[in-house]
């Protein structure tokens, strides 16, 4: 989706059938944790304004300071998306080497003489054990949805893991969670956005051996991900 994200701008692009524009990751993600803000905004507001029957006044209020904490995740996260120069707008402005500069090599170096390149079919083998190395790495989920779903088989496949110990097990792991941010730059926030806009995943709020809830996310919403 290139358009901002409200029902007019969408019904617009269907209606006018703008050129198609390829979007700016970075710009999704202020557009994306910018409404994860609003929502935690609306969730706020009810809670605090809602009478709730059957939950004690501590409970009520452990859920708004989980809120509280998330909300101020997000906000930091805007503000950090907001003041970080986009490198794709920054190679829009980067000059283009003048055709006269040369690189400055000493005309006497000879480094290089031993040097073998290789040629014909080397080439093309050395090529193939590379890409057959990559794409046979087992540290390579297809998807951020496999990869939480390989830390739930390390922990005996249980029906919750919560989000704090999928971000560490997932933030070792190379390459990309999704367009945006790699593995290595996931906190809980991060993850959540991934989850639910990308595969439709929700996390949610289990009770603890004390009684006490935690934010976690459920093994059989990450297999009915797989399934769609």
């Amino acid at each position: 989706m290139t358009q901002f994200p409200t029902l007019i701008d969408q019904i617009a692009a269907a209606v006018l059938s703008p050129a198609e524009i390829t979007e700016n990751p970075h710009h999704r993600a202020i557009l994306d944790v910018f409404g994860e803000t609003q929502e935690l905004d609306r969730q706020l507001a009810e809670l605090a304004a809602a009478s709730l029957p059957g939950i004690s006044a501590g409970e009520q209020l452990d859920t708004l300071t989980d809120l509280l904490v998330e909300r101020m995740a997000a906000g930091a996260e805007l503000s950090a998306l907001l003041s970080t120069s986009c490198c794709c707008c920054a190679a829009a402005y980067e000059p283009d080497p003048a055709e006269d500069d040369e690189p400055a090599f000493d005309p006497g170096f000879e480094g290089f003489d031993d040097f073998e390149d290789p040629e014909g079919d080397e080439l093309d083998d050395l090529h193939e054990e590379a890409v057959e190395d990559f794409l046979s790495c087992p540290s390579r989920p297809q998807t951020i949805v496999h990869a939480c779903l390989d830390v739930f088989d390390d922990h005996g496949s249980p029906e919750y893991v919560s989000s704090a110990e999928l971000v560490e097990r997932l933030r070792v792991l190379p390459g990309h969670a999704d367009e945006r941010w790699r593995y290595a730059d996931l906190n809980t926030l991060r993850l959540s956005l991934i989850l639910r806009r990308s595969h439709g995943v929700q996390s949610h709020r289990p009770r603890a051996a004390d009684g006490s809830r935690y934010r976690a996310f459920r093994r059989a919403d990450l297999l009915g991900a797989l399934a769609d």
